[in-house]
């Protein structure tokens, strides 16, 4: 089976280590990134199936890497799990404007991540590769 190749961007390293080591130990490919500059070369090199999202990024914000998904024809279009701090009716992003598949609020339990991550990839694209 190929593992589930997830990308995570949040500015919080102590959270990116955290949930980088969890999965990798449940069997998923990881990449990181802390800004939203990192988070498009990540998606560019690293392909990823699914794209765990802090909407406020520095160098780009979440916002700048959806948009840059939206548009780039050398970006992949991957399902894209928001993971904010902040309530979803605060977070300022639309949901079907950018093609959001879910959003979860901070701190989320790195068990919870991997099965979300899971269910995810299983309800919107098959894993071990990625739709454009």
């Amino acid at each position: 089976m190929v593992p589930i190749r997830v990308l995570i961007a949040d500015p919080d390293q102590a959270l990116l280590t955290s949930y980088r080591d969890f999965l990798s130990q449940e069997g998923f490919q990881v990449a990181t990134a802390s800004t939203g500059l990192e988070c498009v070369a990540e998606l560019r090199t690293f392909a990823p199936d699914v794209l765990v999202l802090e909407p406020e990024l520095p160098w780009g914000w979440g916002e700048g890497v959806l948009a840059v998904m939206h548009e780039g024809a050398d970006v992949p279009r991957v399902p894209v799990m928001l993971l904010s701090a902040r309530p979803f009716s605060e977070g300022g992003l639309s949901p079907a404007a950018f093609n959001i598949n879910e959003y979860q609020v901070k701190p989320l339990p790195p068990h919870q991540l991997a099965n979300r991550i899971r269910s995810l990839c299983d309800q919107v694209a098959p894993c071990g590769g990625f739709f454009g």
